[in-house]
Protein backbone atom coordinates (compact mmCIF):
# COMPACT_ATOMS: atom_id res chain seq x y z
CA UNK A 1 0.00 0.00 0.00
CA UNK A 2 1.38 3.69 -1.01
CA UNK A 3 0.41 6.78 1.17
CA UNK A 4 -0.07 10.03 -0.76
CA UNK A 5 0.02 12.78 2.33
CA UNK A 6 -1.26 16.41 1.97
CA UNK A 7 1.06 19.34 4.01
CA UNK A 8 -0.49 21.55 5.34
CA UNK A 9 -3.29 21.32 7.87
CA UNK A 10 -2.41 17.21 7.89
CA UNK A 11 0.79 16.89 8.30
CA UNK A 12 1.70 20.73 9.65
CA UNK A 13 -1.21 22.62 11.92
CA UNK A 14 -0.96 25.45 9.32
CA UNK A 15 -4.35 27.41 9.69
CA UNK A 16 -4.75 26.75 13.70
CA UNK A 17 -1.35 27.32 14.64
CA UNK A 18 1.22 28.66 12.27
CA UNK A 19 -0.67 31.48 10.44
CA UNK A 20 -1.92 32.27 13.97
CA UNK A 21 2.05 32.39 15.18
CA UNK A 22 3.05 34.11 12.20
CA UNK A 23 0.41 36.96 13.26
CA UNK A 24 1.20 37.44 16.93
CA UNK A 25 5.43 37.81 15.51
CA UNK A 26 4.05 40.15 13.16
CA UNK A 27 2.16 42.20 15.37
CA UNK A 28 5.10 42.04 17.79
CA UNK A 29 7.11 43.77 15.28
CA UNK A 30 4.92 46.48 14.79
CA UNK A 31 2.08 45.24 12.08
CA UNK A 32 -1.42 45.19 13.65
CA UNK A 33 -3.04 41.54 12.94
CA UNK A 34 -5.98 42.97 11.48
CA UNK A 35 -3.58 44.64 8.82
CA UNK A 36 -1.97 41.30 8.37
CA UNK A 37 -4.83 39.39 7.74
CA UNK A 38 -6.49 41.74 5.10
CA UNK A 39 -3.53 41.39 2.99
CA UNK A 40 -2.96 37.54 3.79
CA UNK A 41 -6.55 37.45 2.18
CA UNK A 42 -5.42 39.69 -1.14
CA UNK A 43 -2.45 37.24 -1.79
CA UNK A 44 -2.99 34.02 -0.23
CA UNK A 45 -3.33 32.31 -3.51
CA UNK A 46 0.67 32.81 -4.57
CA UNK A 47 1.38 33.24 -0.47
CA UNK A 48 5.34 33.29 0.20
CA UNK A 49 6.13 34.60 3.41
CA UNK A 50 9.32 35.98 2.45
CA UNK A 51 7.22 38.29 0.23
CA UNK A 52 4.69 38.69 2.35
CA UNK A 53 7.24 40.52 5.50
CA UNK A 54 8.77 42.13 2.64
CA UNK A 55 5.23 44.13 2.07
CA UNK A 56 5.87 44.90 5.62
CA UNK A 57 9.19 45.53 5.90
CA UNK A 58 9.70 42.93 8.32
CA UNK A 59 11.62 40.35 6.08
CA UNK A 60 14.01 39.98 9.32
CA UNK A 61 11.26 37.75 11.10
CA UNK A 62 11.43 34.59 8.53
CA UNK A 63 13.86 32.93 10.63
CA UNK A 64 11.81 33.65 13.77
CA UNK A 65 8.94 32.44 12.30
CA UNK A 66 9.98 29.45 10.36
CA UNK A 67 12.42 28.34 13.25
CA UNK A 68 8.96 26.90 15.38
CA UNK A 69 8.30 25.21 12.29
CA UNK A 70 8.55 21.45 14.07
CA UNK A 71 6.18 22.66 16.73
CA UNK A 72 3.39 22.69 14.81
CA UNK A 73 3.66 19.24 12.93
CA UNK A 74 0.97 16.75 13.42
CA UNK A 75 3.11 14.29 15.85
CA UNK A 76 0.25 11.40 16.35
CA UNK A 77 0.40 11.12 12.06
CA UNK A 78 3.87 11.33 11.78
CA UNK A 79 4.38 8.09 14.62
CA UNK A 80 2.13 6.63 12.06
CA UNK A 81 4.14 7.75 8.72
CA UNK A 82 7.38 6.39 10.66
CA UNK A 83 5.57 2.57 11.01
CA UNK A 84 4.65 3.07 6.98
CA UNK A 85 8.34 3.57 5.93
CA UNK A 86 9.82 5.99 3.91
CA UNK A 87 9.20 4.10 0.39
CA UNK A 88 5.26 3.95 1.03
CA UNK A 89 5.14 7.45 1.58
CA UNK A 90 4.42 10.34 -0.90
CA UNK A 91 4.00 14.26 -0.41
CA UNK A 92 2.17 16.37 -2.69
CA UNK A 93 1.21 20.13 -1.53
CA UNK A 94 0.19 22.96 -2.91
CA UNK A 95 1.47 26.35 -2.36
CA UNK A 96 4.72 28.22 -3.55
CA UNK A 97 7.64 26.04 -4.15
CA UNK A 98 10.33 27.60 -1.95
CA UNK A 99 7.52 28.66 0.46
CA UNK A 100 6.12 24.85 1.02
CA UNK A 101 9.75 23.42 0.52
CA UNK A 102 11.70 25.62 3.12
CA UNK A 103 8.61 25.07 5.69
CA UNK A 104 8.52 21.17 5.19
CA UNK A 105 12.54 21.31 5.36
CA UNK A 106 12.27 23.23 8.43
CA UNK A 107 9.68 21.04 10.09
CA UNK A 108 12.78 18.20 9.75
CA UNK A 109 10.27 15.31 7.93
CA UNK A 110 11.45 15.44 4.37
CA UNK A 111 13.46 11.75 5.25
CA UNK A 112 10.09 10.24 6.01
CA UNK A 113 8.98 10.35 2.08
CA UNK A 114 10.35 8.87 -0.96
CA UNK A 115 9.27 11.43 -2.96
CA UNK A 116 7.95 15.25 -2.06
CA UNK A 117 5.63 17.23 -4.99
CA UNK A 118 4.87 20.61 -4.80
CA UNK A 119 1.72 21.64 -7.16
CA UNK A 120 0.65 25.23 -7.84
CA UNK A 121 -2.79 23.72 -9.54
CA UNK A 122 -4.35 20.79 -9.29
CA UNK A 123 -3.00 17.99 -7.27
CA UNK A 124 -4.98 15.67 -10.41
CA UNK A 125 -1.53 14.74 -12.56
CA UNK A 126 0.79 14.59 -9.82
CA UNK A 127 -1.76 11.51 -7.90
CA UNK A 128 -2.21 10.27 -10.60
CA UNK A 129 1.09 9.75 -11.41
CA UNK A 130 1.94 7.96 -8.21
CA UNK A 131 -0.87 5.51 -9.12
CA UNK A 132 -0.01 4.94 -12.37
CA UNK A 133 3.45 4.13 -10.88
CA UNK A 134 1.92 1.65 -8.31
CA UNK A 135 -1.21 -0.01 -10.33
CA UNK A 136 -0.72 -3.40 -8.62
CA UNK A 137 -1.30 -1.45 -5.28
CA UNK A 138 -3.82 0.53 -3.32
CA UNK A 139 -3.05 4.21 -3.15
CA UNK A 140 -4.80 6.19 -0.29
CA UNK A 141 -4.37 10.05 -0.86
CA UNK A 142 -5.28 11.45 2.58
CA UNK A 143 -6.25 15.65 2.39
CA UNK A 144 -8.08 18.09 4.15
CA UNK A 145 -9.70 19.46 1.36
CA UNK A 146 -12.51 17.44 -0.62
CA UNK A 147 -12.05 19.84 -3.78
CA UNK A 148 -8.64 18.15 -4.38
CA UNK A 149 -10.48 15.13 -5.01
CA UNK A 150 -12.94 16.44 -7.51
CA UNK A 151 -11.13 15.89 -10.44
CA UNK A 152 -9.06 12.84 -9.97
CA UNK A 153 -10.09 10.12 -12.51
CA UNK A 154 -11.49 6.84 -10.10
CA UNK A 155 -12.34 4.62 -13.32
CA UNK A 156 -8.84 4.84 -15.02
CA UNK A 157 -7.29 4.23 -11.40
CA UNK A 158 -9.26 2.28 -9.28
CA UNK A 159 -6.25 1.44 -6.79
CA UNK A 160 -7.02 5.02 -5.74
CA UNK A 161 -8.68 5.29 -2.39
CA UNK A 162 -9.31 9.20 -0.52
CA UNK A 163 -9.43 10.33 3.11
CA UNK A 164 -11.04 13.52 3.53
CA UNK A 165 -8.84 14.50 6.77
CA UNK A 166 -10.64 16.26 9.37
CA UNK A 167 -8.53 15.33 12.39
CA UNK A 168 -9.90 12.35 12.99
CA UNK A 169 -7.21 9.25 14.06
CA UNK A 170 -6.25 7.71 10.79
CA UNK A 171 -4.45 4.69 12.09
CA UNK A 172 -7.28 2.02 11.54
CA UNK A 173 -6.32 3.05 7.48
CA UNK A 174 -2.73 3.20 7.73
CA UNK A 175 -1.95 -0.40 7.93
Amino acid sequence: MKYIFDFDDVLFNNTEQFKKYMYECLEDAGVPSHVAVEYYKKVRHEFSLRNFLTHFGKEHIYEKIMSKCPDFLNTELLEIIKKIRKENCYMITHGEKEYQLDKIKKTGITPLFSEIIVIQGSKKEAVERVCAKHKGEEVIFIDDRADRFADLDFKKFPNLKTILYTGQNLEPYLQ
